[in-house]
């Protein structure tokens, strides 16, 4: 096991107030702080539980009037701005964006007082500071990423100092009222002057206006706009490019000439966000607004290609993990807030006369084991994929020869893993019964921010048909080829298709069941695809599209269940963990199965009897088995409360309590008799 003696939890099981919870944490048959550290220990890995916790313990005067010995986790909840406000929920939309804007300046205000330099564990300090509304996410998150990655040198030299001390702060324009994944087809131009040595921006057409994009409605000065460039003049298009363009005066913010900026209809109530439009008439830029890194146009407006546009795949890439990551920490808030409330909450009347907590009803465990266990495969494969992806990045050669793997797997592993994610928040919810459908849950802004993310950054349909397409491609290669340097990922399709050797199925069997399900399907459908009567490549794609998405998500579950499977193998040396791990592997490998079942009938990998067996016997069996270790699953992810934001997930226990004091705190109860019914009562109530 790593060390991790100064990087403790959040709480200690002594901080257990409610004694049903108690019996719960102290029923588990693994210690806790062992497993969080095997799942989420280490410097590379993107949830990092011991940075997340501490970051460093240093000696400051900071919030208080004396030094104190504190991680930043809990200086970031300490601040005495978060005991200025009512909760959340009791906020007009004004006054909630104004404390984000508030706390997201006193959180950048924080990190540089605590010199908190590393980019990753500041922006886990606003996400903290802040709980997860920070103002300038997509500026810190993909603008400055944008910048370093496809500006030019002399660019970032001028342009990086401004976007860190937030000077300039942009949001990312592509999404338009008519388009969004498709780039190709935006309609907002870029046109070069020549005589002015600068750029002429219009959105020439309605649905040419840019639409959605966050933080944008009123909270950035600039935006990185992507444009069809079009130079030495209209009538030569040069593709999409990205410009940086200032939309409001940095010291009135006021929107500037020519800028028609807003914030459009809010979407899942207000919490989500500053989304807005842009329309720009006749807007000038100078032509080193452009960033130049991957294309250059000079001052006679000659255009060239620079560098090797392969990056731009790169700049997708790392937002679309951001998002991944992002939607994972809703789920994983919201198993706990369900795991946690089961055990606490009663319910029905036993034999014996006494209520029965909902945790031990079966159908409860039906809901929530199999989530939990979705939820430990998710993490598990989004942590192999980020370091994939980062050790790339350190590599050039390496980095361009896996690309077309990298680029499918983030592909399916969005669209793929967002669509469930979103179901299980919303069995989450419904776990919980009406107390779940309370804001003061925490279950419905998690919820709400998973459903979002589901059309965020690529629609998940869209991009899973991206990675149908590598299938494809890589098949057509074992086909012609027989096979050759496969990627990793796929070199199961160049593989004998599985044979049971017993009548039990093992781990490994599971792994080689998917990916011989997986082959069968890609197989088939390369040769769908080859026999079609289509009038184009076009055409039978989209004819076939329904079952092409079905492929690449019997692409993505092999993907997953081979990574779980590798976990459960690096634990072998800790028995405990090894063990409770082996036990969500089955849970999730059946559970995946039988929603699948169809495809294991038809191509004769399994019989349906095997797999009611597998339903009926050992996925049960498996619950129980589970059954003493829920709650120390999800007290493994180690939020603090302040993180949750949720009455019925507190660790404590204390939930009955937390949603009175909550209730009490809502301002329709500052007056006994509301106004209206002291009209009705005083007969002075208008009849209009």
């Amino acid at each position: 096991m790593p060390e991790y003696a100064d990087a403790k939890p959040h709480y200690r099981i002594n901080d257990t107030k409610n004694i049903h919870l108690l019996a719960e944490r102290q029923s588990s048959t693994f210690n806790v702080e062992d497993f969080a550290q095997f799942m989420f220990g280490g410097s590379d890995n993107p949830f990092d539980i011991n940075t997340r916790r501490q970051l460093s313990f240093v000696e400051v005067h900071f919030f208080f009037e004396y030094n104190l010995s504190f991680c930043l986790a809990r200086l970031a909840i300490a601040h005495p701005i978060h005991q200025t406000h009512l909760p959340f929920e009791y906020l007009t939309a004004d006054e909630h964006y104004s404390l984000c804007i508030r706390k997201s300046f006193a959180a950048i205000d924080a990190v540089n007082r605590l010199n908190i330099t590393n980019r990753k564990h500041r922006g886990w300090f606003y996400d903290i500071f802040v709980n997860y509304y920070f103002s300038f996410y997509i500026h810190t998150s993909m603008c400055i990423y944008a910048i370093e990655n496809l500006a030019s040198e002399e660019q970032k030299h001028t342009l990086l100092p401004l976007a860190e001390s937030f000077q300039i702060i942009a949001s990312y324009a592509q999404t338009e009222l008519g388009h969004g994944t498709d780039i190709r087809r935006l309609e907002t131009e870029a046109i070069f002057d020549k005589t002015t040595d600068s750029f002429i921006l219009n959105t020439p057409t309605l649905t040419a206006t840019k639409f959605w994009p966050g933080s944008m409605g009123r909270t950035v000065n600039h935006v990185l706009l992507m444009a069809q460039l079009y130079t030495p003049d209209r009538n030569h298009a040069c593709g999409i490019q990205m410009f940086l363009v200032q939309i409001r005066d940095l010291k009135t913010h006021q929107p500037l000439p020519g800028v028609e900026v807003g914030e459009i209809s809010t979407r899942f109530a207000h919490i989500l966000g500053d989304n807005g439009y842009l329309r720009l008439t006749n807007v000038r830029i100078p032509r080193t607004q452009m960033f130049m890194k991957l294309a250059h146009v000079d001052s006679n407006g000659h255009f060239t290609r620079r560098g090797d546009a392969r990056l731009l795949y790169g700049t997708m890439v790392h937002e679309r993990l951001r998002l991944i990551n992002t939607t994972l920490m809703a789920l994983i808030r919201a198993m706990a807030i369900a795991v946690r409330y089961s055990a606490v909450r009663f319910q029905g009347l036993n034999p014996s006369g006494k209520e029965t907590q909902i945790l031990d009803y079966p159908l409860q465990q039906e809901k929530l084991i199999p989530s939990l266990s979705t939820t430990y495969a998710f993490l598990i494969a989004f942590i192999k994929l980020d370091r994939y992806f980062f050790q790339l990045k350190t590599n050039d050669d390496d980095y361009f020869r896996e690309l077309p793997q990298l680029h499918a797997l983030s592909c399916g592993f969005k669209g793929y893993t967002l669509s469930i994610s979103e179901r299980i928040a919303q069995i989450c919810r419904v776990a919980c019964g009406g107390h779940g459908f309370l804001v003061a849950s925490g279950l419905v802004t998690s919820r709400n921010g998973i459903d979002g993310g589901c059309s965020a950054e690529g629609d998940n349909v869209v991009l899973l048909q991206q990675t149908a397409r590598y299938l494809l491609k890589v098949m057509q290669q074992v086909e012609e080829n027989n096979g050759g340097d496969l990627h990793a990922s796929v070199a199961y399709l160049n593989l004998p298709l599985w044979s049971p050797t017993t009548t039990s199925l093992i781990l490994d069997d599971y792994c080689r069941l998917f990916e011989s399900r997986s082959q069968l399907l890609v197989k088939e459908m390369y040769g769908k695809m080859l026999e079609s009567t289509s009038s184009s490549p076009y055409d039978a794609f989209i004819q076939n599209s329904i079952e092409l998405v079905h492929m690449a998500k019997a692409h993505m579950e092999t993907f997953i269940i081979r990574t779980f499977y590798d976990q459960v193998q690096n634990a072998c040396q800790h028995v405990s963990i090894a063990l409770v791990l082996e036990q969500l592997f089955y849970v999730y490998a059946i559970h995946t199965l039988r929603n699948t079942s169809t495809d294991f009938v038809r191509l004769k990998l399994l019989s349906a009897d095997q797999i009611y067996e597998l339903e009926t016997r050992i996925l049960p069996d498996l619950y129980v088995q589970l059954r003493p270790n829920l709650v120390t699953l999800v007290d493994a992810f180690d939020f603090h409360d302040f993180e949750l934001d949720s009455c019925l997930g507190r660790y404590d226990g204390q939930v009955y309590e937390a949603l009175m004091e909550r209730a009490r705190l809502n301002p329709s109860n500052r007056h006994k008799v509301p106004p209206i019914w002291a009209s009705v009562k005083q007969g002075t109530l208008s009849k209009l």
